[in-house]
């Protein structure tokens, strides 16, 4: 598995801050339909808000990874989120989430999904990762250092 391999940088989404983590779903939604990714944001983001109010997406070390099944995707897409000043996802440790590994697609990709989830888990618990990226300036840098620390594991 190879996260940064199905990462597209213009699918990295950089903000301060986020009042709870609705606004953050909203913000993120209304990001992949200004990129082309997918034409319904408001549906994107109820099931995003869904999927959190279900049981939360954060696996501790400042990171969350939440994952959606939709029509409204053709294809697998990954994508990543740094929140530079945090939010409160209601995580396992009652750390703030930095950076969200976000997982989107119809379902017939729920084997990828599973994979995916393994292999973020492995990547934030075995590496430093968050701690680098939290101090990422733009896109490019996250990419870079998703790759070096993919190379680790």
């Amino acid at each position: 598995m190879n996260l940064v391999q199905m990462l597209k940088k213009e699918h990295i989404f950089i903000a301060d801050t986020f009042d709870d983590t609705d606004s953050f779903y909203a913000a993120y939604s209304l990001f992949l339909k200004e990129k082309g990714i997918i034409k319904d944001h408001d549906q994107v983001k109820r099931l995003f808000i869904k999927r959190e109010g279900v049981q939360s997406t954060a696996i501790g070390k400042g990171a969350a990874a939440p994952h959606i099944f939709s029509h409204e995707f053709s294809q697998f897409i990954f994508s990543v989120a740094l929140i530079k000043e945090g939010l409160d996802f209601k995580a396992p440790d009652q750390g703030m989430v930095f950076f969200v590994f976000l997982i989107m697609s119809d379902d017939r990709d729920v084997g990828l999904h599973l994979k995916s989830l393994a292999h973020i888990a492995r990547l934030v618990r075995t590496t430093d990762v968050i701690e680098e990226v939290k101090q990422a300036k733009d896109a490019d840098d996250i990419y870079r250092i998703l790759k070096e620390n993919e190379e680790k594991i």
